[in-house]
This record gives structure tokens, C-alpha cells and sequence, in this order.
């Protein structure tokens, strides 16, 4: 028996940093993310990047806001810890992979590139940007549109869409520790990985919950409240900073676990980036924040009481985030 318990742990060790180092991998891909985000920024002023990099907020705050825990019962007494991997993946809405922006009484010469003699530089029109945003159509490129008393007067052509998908993916390690009163800290981290010229990425995440069962263990379902904050920087261009409070309840049966929850939520996005174009060789700083549009989610899932710690769940806010995750607990 000693020889069986010793080669399952074995294996689940493999597998955990099997996992990991596939989060690693991925997490690892964010240069090249950078590199491709900043060519394409570049191209464009700070209106049409404000509403073509939005969505990447709408889907990464969610995700990053997911897979806060997989159970509620946080023991008063023994030390547990574990580690293992968390993936979450927020399904896009159809409208977030495009956009249009429509913009009245606005320098047009501000817009055209060209300087068109056609009409005065500084007569003031219609400017309507469109086209795929961050998540869109690849092959697509989006359009500048100047119109003047309702008549085009000029058309540039913008960027395509980075990545053509409506599920956005985050995969993370995590790590907790806990058992004493009732209170469990847990950790999201990744080394620091510095990517040259484009600076240092890293993220880090923590997060604190108490269970007030030990207080009443007579209690037909184990209770907890909790809150998480983590912060993701992808170089010197991107910077995403996400927080959530919240209430969950958990249910063991013989072979699973069910539980769920409600969170508050809120997550920002600041960008920088230079902005080159005929009038600016040299470039123009630009900078910019975007707030998140969803506040608060109800979350519904199931863990299995074997096969180490694996989860599956769903939270439903403005967008639906899905997530799994498989930890190594002791």
C-alpha cells in the first residue's frame, strides 16, 4: 500500500507541474502579445484605440474576478495548503468585435492624414470610426471617415482585429494556505519575465476569506465571505488592475461538492503607447484608462471530491465566464 500511496503522489506532483508549466507557457506568449498590440496601436489616435482595445478589459477583468474558490469550508484548526492551476475564459458578445464611433463637430483636418486641399483644414464635420476591435476579424481592416455638411470628404483605412475569437482565456498557478480560525490566504503569481525593450511583465494576485463555521458547526452548509485583488502588467503598454468582494456557500455529497456565490466587482485597464503618423514622425505619447462595464456576478459550480481537486464553474454577469481549475491540496 505504501508503494501505491507513494507513486499517486508522485503523479500528481507531474501533473500539477505539468500544468503549471503550461501556464508558463502561456503566460510566456504575452511579448509577442505586446509586440503585435503596440505595431497595430501605433497606427491609429487615442478615440479609435479607446474603443478598439476595450473589449480586452470587458473579457480579462471577468476572468481575472473568476475562480475565486471551489469551496467554503475553511477548517479552525490544521494547517492546509495546496496549489495548482486556475483557467478562465469570458465568452465575448457577438457587438464587442466590432465597433463604431461617431464624433460631431469635430476638426476634421485632426483626422485626415492627408491634408485634403478639397476643402478648409479647418472646417468642422462628422468623423465615424468603425471597423474589428482587438477581438475581430483579422483580415479586415477598419476605416476613419470624414464627412463635411453630410459629404465624405475623406476615407483612411485603419487596423485589422489582433485575435479573431469570442472566448478570451487566462490561465494562472495558484497557491492558498489556511486552517486557522477559519481563515484561508491565497496567491496568483508569476515571476517577473522582462521583455527588452518592451519592458517587464508580471502579475500578482492575493486574496484573504474567512468561514464562520467553526461558530456554529451545526450549520447545514459551510459559509464564507472574501475578497481578491491582483494587478497583470504586460510590459510598458498594458496594465490591468481587478478586485472583488464575496459571499459563497458550499455543499459536500458523497462523490462532489456544489457551490456558488455572489461577487461585487470592478477592474480598470490603463495603455500607453506612441502614436506615429504623417504629422507626427516622431511620435505622440498616448495614454489612456478604460473602466470595466460589468460590476457584479453570480457564480454556480461543482467539485469533485477525488481526482485531486478539480472544478468547473460558471459566472453570469454581463458576460458569461466559464472556469476550471485543479489543485493540489494537503
Amino acid at each position: 500500500m505504501k508503494n501505491i500511496l507513494v507513486g499517486t503522489s508522485t503523479r500528481r506532483g507531474i501533473l500539477a507541474v505539468g500544468l503549471f508549466s503550461l501556464a508558463m507557457m502561456i503566460f510566456v506568449g504575452q511579448p509577442v502579445f505586446a509586440q503585435d498590440l503596440e505595431e497595430l496601436l501605433e497606427q491609429v489616435g487615442e478615440e479609435y484605440a479607446v474603443s478598439y482595445s476595450s473589449p480586452f478589459l470587458y473579457a480579462f477583468g471577468p476572468n481575472q474576478n473568476s475562480g475565486m474558490y471551489q469551496s467554503a469550508s475553511i477548517p479552525w484548526a490544521g494547517l492546509t495548503f495546496g496549489f495548482g492551476v486556475k483557467v478562465m475564459a469570458t465568452h465575448l458578445n457577438a457587438d464587442d468585435q466590432n465597433f463604431s464611433k461617431n464624433m460631431e463637430d469635430v476638426r476634421l483636418a485632426d483626422y485626415d492624414p492627408n491634408s485634403n486641399p478639397d476643402y478648409d483644414p479647418s472646417s468642422r464635420g462628422t468623423i465615424i470610426m468603425s471597423g474589428p476591435s482587438i477581438f475581430g476579424d483579422t483580415e479586415t481592416n477598419g476605416t476613419v471617415t470624414g464627412y463635411l455638411h453630410g459629404m465624405e470628404v475623406f476615407r483612411q483605412e485603419t487596423i485589422p482585429g489582433l485575435v479573431d475569437t469570442r472566448f478570451v482565456p487566462l490561465v494562472t498557478p495558484e497557491a492558498y494556505v489556511g486552517g486557522i480560525l477559519g481563515l484561508k490566504a491565497t496567491v496568483r503569481y508569476f515571476p517577473e519575465i522582462d521583455m527588452s525593450e518592451f519592458g517587464k511583465t508580471k502579475y500578482f494576485g492575493y486574496g484573504l476569506q474567512w468561514s464562520p463555521n467553526g461558530l456554529m458547526p451545526t450549520f447545514p452548509v459551510d459559509v464564507m465571505v472574501g475578497f481578491f485583488d491582483q494587478e497583470l502588467s504586460v510590459g510598458s503598454i498594458l496594465e490591468t488592475n481587478a478586485s472583488t468582494f464575496f459571499i459563497g456557500a458550499s455543499k459536500d455529497f458523497s462523490l462532489m461538492r456544489v457551490y456558488g456565490g455572489l461577487a461585487k466587482e470592478s477592474s480598470d485597464m490603463a495603455i500607453s503607447y506612441s502614436f506615429y503618423d504623417g504629422s507626427h514622425p516622431q511620435g505622440v505619447n498616448v495614454s489612456f484608462d478604460v473602466e470595466n462595464r460589468q460590476e457584479s456576478h453570480v457564480t454556480l459550480g461543482v467539485a469533485l471530491n477525488f481526482l485531486l481537486g478539480v472544478n468547473l464553474e460558471m459566472n453570469a454577469g454581463d458576460l458569461i465566464t466559464y472556469s476550471g481549475g485543479l489543485m493540489l491540496g494537503f
